[in-house]
């Protein structure tokens, strides 16, 4: 019995680390996309010389 006892307890130690090392990350709400976003470079007018 106490041999039964440590094997699953084994088993449940490894099952766990397993599903915690492929866990998957929450996909990101849009809300924390936009509160990131800064301002927009202007790319479409051309640069000005200084000289």
């Amino acid at each position: 019995m106490k041999k039964l006892m440590t094997l699953m307890l084994g088993m449940a130690l490894a099952f766990t680390s397993i599903a915690v090392t492929f866990a998957q990350d929450q996909p990101k709400s849009d809300d924390d996309t936009k509160k990131k976003k800064g301002k927009k470079k202007k790319s479409d007018e051309p640069k000005k010389d200084l000289r």
